[in-house]
């Protein structure tokens, strides 16, 4: 074997060690990520929900315009 392949190969330990680092980092990004969506979700939660307002005050005024009367 090469001196270059003997240096790259790794111990059980070494890839343990290189696992658990990888998971922390992946567990970290995960969060980020959930956190961010979260919050997409949140601002269109709020957009639905003052489209849904917004389009029932319209039908509302079209029913009083064309009715001529009030509820």
């Amino acid at each position: 074997m090469s001196k270059i392949k003997k240096e790259k190969i790794m111990t059980q330990e070494q890839e343990a060690d290189h696992l658990d680092i990888h998971v922390a980092v992946c567990a970290e990004r995960y969060k980020s990520l959930e956190q961010r969506l979260d919050r997409i979700e949140r601002v269109m939660w709020w957009m639905l929900s003052t489209l849904i307002l917004a389009l029932g005050g319209m039908v509302f005024q079209m029913f009083i315009l064309f009715s001529g009367r009030i509820l």
